[in-house]
């Protein structure tokens, strides 16, 4: 009897992860808000209407090396196009050091971008916020609206699902 317990059990902890309802994480826009001049609430729709990009093929690599999934495309808008939208809130020269892009998730999974990372080298290109994978709008497991930062060697550890938050902040000392 015990040994039926414990196979039981074994098997909830090995499928528990399959058991959660990816839906109740499902985020419907991204606000965006912190240093800005224009907050933001951006659907799926209101991204569709702004400077799109499609990606060519990019694999999701985890931290450990191993690569996850082989994407065809993504299709979506830069974060840094978001970003120019809000307007960041800049009072001086030595602020560009000091900002940093905190994207969230609504299951808690946060990722930091440094404003020069984003504006001052070839990786500000390839951040990408996007509702299409693939050519298909994205499953619920994933959200309506995800982000992947392309250029990352490891690039798994940059990509978020169900991203519900992108706040702009300054380094305080």
């Amino acid at each position: 009897m015990n040994k039926i317990i414990l196979l039981i059990f074994i098997a909830i902890s090995l499928f528990s992860k399959e058991v959660l309802d990816p839906k109740q994480y499902e985020t419907h826009q991204v606000i965006v808000e912190g240093l800005v001049l224009n907050k933001l609430k951006l659907t799926v729709d209101a991204l569709k209407t702004m400077d799109t990009v499609i990606t060519g093929p990019t694999p999701v690599v985890c931290m450990s090396g191993e690569t996850k999934e082989k994407v065809k495309s993504y299709e979506g808008v830069k974060l840094k196009s978001i970003l120019n939208k809000a307007d960041i809130v800049i009072n001086s020269g030595k602020d560009f050091n000091k900002i940093y892009i905190l994207a969230k998730a609504s299951d808690g999974y946060e990722v930091i971008f440094s404003y020069n990372e984003l504006f001052n080298t070839q990786n500000g290109e390839n951040v990408v916020v996007f509702y299409k994978k693939d050519g298909k709008l994205l499953e619920p497991r994933e959200g309506k609206i995800a982000l992947i930062s392309m250029d990352d060697i490891k690039n798994g550890a940059r990509h978020i699902k169900w991203l519900e938050k992108i706040v702009v902040k300054k380094i305080t000392e």
